[in-house]
């Protein structure tokens, strides 16, 4: 049991599952449990879970190849029951999806077959997987607030957090570019060096511009503002660190204001 849960890298699940709860949460104006809210949540864990579980068994050569401490490759799971497992996961998400209503039923699926086309098909053109990620963090938000309905700030919240992880996504890319030069085709395998560090750069600003979005609209408080300010500002000390060719260090630093930025959209209940 430990490998399958090893497998679904419940911390990723549970982080998809406060993007779900935040976008209910604006939605509702407030906390209201209701049992939509338990199968949304149980929904996202599931497609999150199942994501991660395919995408170890497409990766399986390249994982076994960098010896990666991964529940297939040390066959704590053997490879056919990872993918069962996956497949499975995908499966319970969309029938919990099915309990809330019809727009959320097909996000789940949605979303479901897009990261299994990610895992077969968009690996070894990775730039294109990297938007396809960041899309489903951002619909994380969406999805919660589908629920019931979709206000804007939430829309606002999702695009901002968008951005950011296809930031990340880009980050990861550059710290990753050896080891996958000759793999899979990322941006920093494709570009020179410099072309990346200025797409990502502006595509950084982009993102800081973004978190200001709710503010503008008339749709936030002081404590978003004061927050989202404070992630911006680690934002752009993670765009120094990757323009001085920190990848590692930029990618840690991004995760850390994207938990400040989850702090700022939980705000906006205040």
């Amino acid at each position: 049991m430990i490998g399958y849960l090893h497998l679904i890298r419940p911390l990723n699940a549970i982080l998809s599952m406060v993007g779900v709860l935040i976008g209910y949460m604006l939605a509702w104006g407030g906390f209201y449990f209701t049992p939509q809210l338990v199968y949304g949540l149980l929904a996202v864990f599931c497609i999150s879970g199942g994501g991660q579980a395919i995408n170890d068994y497409y990766d399986y050569a390249i994982d076994r190849k960098r010896k990666a401490d991964r529940p297939l490759v040390k066959g704590i799971v053997s490879r056919r029951n990872g993918l069962i497992f996956a497949l499975a996961l995908f499966g319970l998400g969309v029938v919990f999806a099915s309990y809330l209503n019809e727009l959320s039923f097909y996000i789940a699926v949605f979303f479901s077959i897009l990261l299994i086309l990610y895992s077969a098909v968009m690996q070894e053109i990775k730039f294109v997987g990297n938007v396809v990620v960041a899309l489903g963090t951002g619909f994380t938000f969406i999805f919660g607030a589908s629920i019931l309905t979709i206000p804007p700030v939430v829309v606002l919240i999702a695009f901002s957090a968008f951005l950011a992880n296809w930031v990340r996504e880009i980050v990861k890319d550059m710290e990753d570019v050896e080891e996958d030069r000759g793999h899979k085709q990322t941006l920093p395998t494709l570009m020179k060096s410099h072309e990346v560090k200025v797409f990502t750069g502006v595509l950084l600003l982009v993102a800081v511009f973004s978190g200001y979005l709710p503010h503008f609209a008339g749709l936030s408080n002081s404590y978003y503002l004061l927050l989202v300010t404070l992630a911006n500002l680690v934002f752009i000390l993670a765009g120094t660190q990757f323009f001085d060719d920190k990848a590692g260090e930029s990618a840690s630093t991004l995760k850390k204001g994207m938990m400040i930025a989850l702090l700022a959209q939980l705000s906006l209940l205040a």
